[in-house]
């Protein structure tokens, strides 16, 4: 991904970027533009689980934002 000077990883990134995401549950979501797709196809907008996101991985499966707890921001992994 290279150097950002973000200090955070927004919800319009993750919408564009990103190919799944796993929530502090442990759930894992397929994302597809607004809309996060789990495993048994419920839809939920991602914006309605934006804060309960751990972490982000792109199309190639690599890790590009992550946050340690759900009261921190998303963080873009270098």
């Amino acid at each position: 991904m290279g150097k950002s000077n973000k200090k955070h990883f927004a919800y319009y990134d993750i919408s564009s970027q990103a190919d799944n995401v796993k929530t502090f549950e442990g759930k894992r979501y397929d994302v597809h533009g607004i809309w996060a797709v789990d495993r048994h196809g419920t839809t939920k907008k991602l914006a309605s689980i934006y804060y309960r996101i751990r972490t982000v991985k792109d199309y190639r499966f690599r890790t590009i934002a992550k946050r340690k707890n759900p009261k921190s921001e998303l963080i873009p992994v270098k």
